[in-house]
């Protein structure tokens, strides 16, 4: 899982110089992550009926053994638009493992209980991008750009190696069905309350990749921090992204998972306004944009922990899968849209990011607060 993450959070910190090693524009350069998230959001579609047909540990170590290939193939990209087709098949690949550890969460674990767990699970995910804009910093000024390719592909083959020897099989044998996979899907897409929080975690993850992806070009080229530096900076988001998860995981056994997300949401919000208020008024600078996107990474964790729960405890157990792929792609799908919003807009200023930034968090908002739902408890049960 670590290894799919990394491949953003890694590279980050060599976005700002990528325009003069491949001689192209900061548009060109910025649809390497879009790409990528799109790619992302593509891969889960397939990922349900291999995994149903061949088991779970065969997908998966495949899987990230094909993401191990595709870091290193990225790594050797002769252009930027090699890059950018390379950088979408890695996603694809990438999202097989975030995919089956959804899908594995769901099929355990109910209620409070679920919420702890997801809470950890978005806990020990952020541990990743902490770690990797700092790593990958260090790395790109030691070696350049492509080492950070090189680690990827690294990690990718261990991941493969441990899955293959110690991870247990699961599922398979089902009919190799993509009709009945889309089949499930539809059901899906008309189950309101469903949709409604998987557009709202979308949206929201939207919002903070506008902010990954335009945030290396406001630190290092605006404020002046080193390149090996930048991840001391951004780490501060995660770390708060983190402290919400283990908010909602302290809290879950006393607050609804509707109230952890209402709040959470809120505060999402809250730190985009924070953010545009700082923009406007001409006075962002470092702890100022640090303290507004830790305030809304606060609010994500909590999110992330909490509305996964509303959501899948309406899905019967025979979408458990679906269900899984649905929720992955919420999450790349919201990305690719951040990341390419900030593309097309083709400009590094803050107010970009700070309209784009609270646009998406005052879209999930009104998904959050648009009504409520019915009880975790009897949601379990529904067909």
């Amino acid at each position: 899982m670590w290894a799919s993450i990394l491949s953003t959070d890694l590279y980050t910190p060599s976005l700002p110089e990528l325009d003069s090693v491949f001689g192209t524009t900061d548009r060109m350069v910025k649809l390497t992550m879009s790409v990528n998230f799109i790619g992302y959001a593509i891969g889960p579609f397939l990922v349900g009926p291999f995994a149903d047909h061949y088991g779970r540990r065969r997908v998966l170590w495949i899987g990230l053994l094909l993401f191990a290939v595709t870091s290193l193939l990225c790594m050797a990209a002769p252009t930027i638009e090699v890059l950018i087709a390379l950088r979408g098949l890695q996603g694809a690949v990438g999202s097989v493992s975030s995919v089956l550890c959804i899908v594995m969460i769901r099929d355990l674990y109910r209620g409070p209980q679920a919420v702890k767990i997801l809470s950890l699970y978005g806990a020990s995910i952020g541990l990743a991008p902490a770690v990797g804009p700092l790593l990958g910093g260090w790395i790109h000024v030691a070696a350049g750009w492509w080492a950070n390719f090189l680690l990827l592909a690294i990690l990718g083959l261990m991941a493969s190696v441990m899955v293959r020897c110690s991870v247990p099989e699961g599922g398979g044998g089902a009919p190799f069905n993509f009709a009945l996979a889309f089949r499930r899907y539809n059901r899906l897409l008309r189950n309101t309350v469903f949709l409604r929080f998987a557009l709202a975690i979308g949206a929201t993850f939207a919002g903070l990749f506008a902010y990954i992806t335009i945030g290396p070009y406001l630190f290092i080229e605006r404020f002046g921090v080193a390149t090996q530096d930048y991840g001391l900076y951004y780490g501060a988001s995660v770390i708060a992204y983190i402290l919400g998860a283990t908010i909602a995981n302290r809290w879950a056994g006393h607050a609804s998972p509707l109230g952890l997300t209402k709040t959470g949401t809120a505060l999402s919000v809250s730190g985009a306004i924070v953010f545009l208020i700082f923009t406007a008024a001409q006075s962002l600078t470092i702890p100022s944009m640090m303290f507004a996107m830790c305030l809304f990474s606060l609010g994500l964790g909590m999110l992330f922990a909490a509305a996964p729960v509303l959501m899948f405890a309406t899905v019967p157990k025979p979408l458990g899968a679906a269900a899984g792929v649905l929720f992955s792609i919420s999450q790349s799908a919201g990305a690719a849209l951040g990341a390419l919003s900030v593309a097309l807009l083709h400009g590094d200023a803050p107010e970009t990011l700070a309209v784009v930034m609270l646009g998406f968090a005052a879209f999930a908002a009104g998904l959050v607060f648009a009504g409520d739902v019915p009880d975790t408890g009897t949601m379990d049960h529904k067909n």
